[in-house]
């Protein structure tokens, strides 16, 4: 059941950005004469028409798309009077209608994934309060952890590092820290389970995250009145966009060990934070809406930014862009984007971290260096001192050959919000 819950999730999330464009193309005026609620590709389904707008679904059952007349190439084609298609009486084409209308009209997707995050981060807040942090505790593992590999297990609560106390408020930021600073060294962390004092020496990964342990703060939750509910809902996706954006800056420059997981990844990731708990799952949607609102303002080709940007230099230069140009670059955008999705896809499907060439690469090596081995020639036996008949000398053993790489583990699920849900990986 959560698995459904995951991927219907997942679903509503890709139709409210699709509904934030659809919407705003209509405030600006634009005719939007298709909007498949569900799926892309050919339509299989038609379910109603408001306001010159045909509600459908589609045949992959997997995302949401909104057609706006006149953004596609071939409507830029005349027809045999030498006229371009017009749109019905009180509308316009998107290349007709103003820079302003048309820059609302792509971040309307956007804007609508942080509205979305802000509403349902103020309703957690208006229902459960803050969580009021005193400890730190262990909620899940990524694999290979070195954590879960030494005995500890998911609910511990960690109260020690190498001996210090870190019960606290801070506790959570006091672990990850102490722990980033021993990178490659073993450690004792000491735990609560169940009222028993346990102490476990942990070898950290070399590179962060060291425990490769999702980290939560332990804590009761304390109600707030619902102005400051609204607040919190309000500043959360920004604080959790600069986060986002730190791990993936510390990810290009080699300081972190960020992740880039694909839908399947991060289907599994809303699946396992509805099996910890309605507060958890609604935290980690809005997180993923966040996310998806972020990722698609990114000046890349053939995104929501990557269009922004030709508005902007349309803004500023008071000309369009070359209309060849602008989507010859959409065009090669769209075919890197399908291939990082296919990639990811593959990568989440297949389970290993360690990339396809990599592997491919050290199995070619084990190879060659057992050739190597079986090809060398073998050391001439020494002659005997007596004339007496030499008994054969035993064989040497042989050298081992090499083993063969060990699996690569698969990818750990996205970083999670501080308050109220999990907090991001340790």
């Amino acid at each position: 059941m959560t698995w459904v819950l995951a991927i219907l999730a997942l679903s509503v999330l890709i139709i409210i950005h699709e509904f934030g464009h659809f919407l705003c193309a209509k405030l600006g005026g634009m005719h939007v004469d298709r909007f498949s609620v569900i799926g892309i590709g050919p339509v299989i389904l038609r379910l109603f028409t408001w306001k010159g707008t045909e509600f459908v679904i589609s045949a992959l059952p997997f995302g949401a798309y909104v057609h706006i007349v006149g953004m596609e190439p071939e409507e830029y084609a005349v027809d045999e009077d030498g006229n371009l298609p017009q749109p019905p009486p009180g509308y316009r084409n998107f290349r007709d209608s103003p820079v302003w209308a048309r820059l609302l009209a792509i971040a309307g997707g956007p804007i609508a994934n942080y509205l979305a995050a802000m509403v349902i981060m103020a309703g957690v807040f208006s229902s459960v309060g803050v969580k009021e942090p005193v400890g730190v505790e262990v909620s899940a593992f990524g694999e290979g952890s070195p954590a879960a590999a030494a005995g500890i297990e998911v609910g511990d609560e960690i109260i020690a590092v190498d001996g210090v106390n870190v019960r606290g408020p801070e506790a959570q930021l006091t672990v990850i820290d102490m722990t980033v600073e021993r990178l490659g060294q073993t450690v004792e962390i000491t735990v609560d389970r169940g009222g028993e004092e346990l102490a476990f020496p942990v070898a950290l990964n070399a590179k962060a995250p060291a425990l490769d342990a999702m980290l939560t703060p332990k804590g009761e939750f304390i109600p707030i009145n619902p102005a400051k509910a609204v607040a919190l809902g309000v500043e959360w996706p920004f604080v959790q966009t600069k986060r986002q954006l730190v791990g993936l800056a510390a990810m290009f420059t080699g300081d972190g060990d960020a992740k880039v997981g694909g839908p399947v990844a991060i289907a599994k990731a809303i699946k396992t934070s509805a099996d910890r708990g309605w507060v958890d799952f609604l935290a980690f949607s809005a997180l993923i809406s966040t996310v998806l609102g972020m990722f698609n303002l990114f000046p890349i080709p053939a995104l929501d930014g990557g269009r922004l940007v030709f508005l902007f230099y349309e803004l500023i230069a008071r000309r369009p862009p070359n209309k060849m140009l602008e989507e010859r670059v959409h065009m090669v955008g769209m075919i890197m984007l399908l291939s990082l999705i296919a990639f990811t896809v593959f990568n989440d499907v297949r389970g290993e971290k360690t990339p396809v060439w990599k592997t491919i690469a050290a199995q070619f090596e084990a190879e060659a260096v057992k050739l190597e081995q079986e090809e060398a020639p073998a050391e001439p036996e020494a002659k005997p001192e007596a004339p007496a008949e030499a008994t054969p000398a035993e064989p040497a053993p042989a050298e081992p050959a090499p083993a063969e790489p060990p699996p690569a583990e698969p990818e750990t699920p996205p970083a999670e919000p501080t308050e109220p849900a999990p907090s991001p990986s340790e």
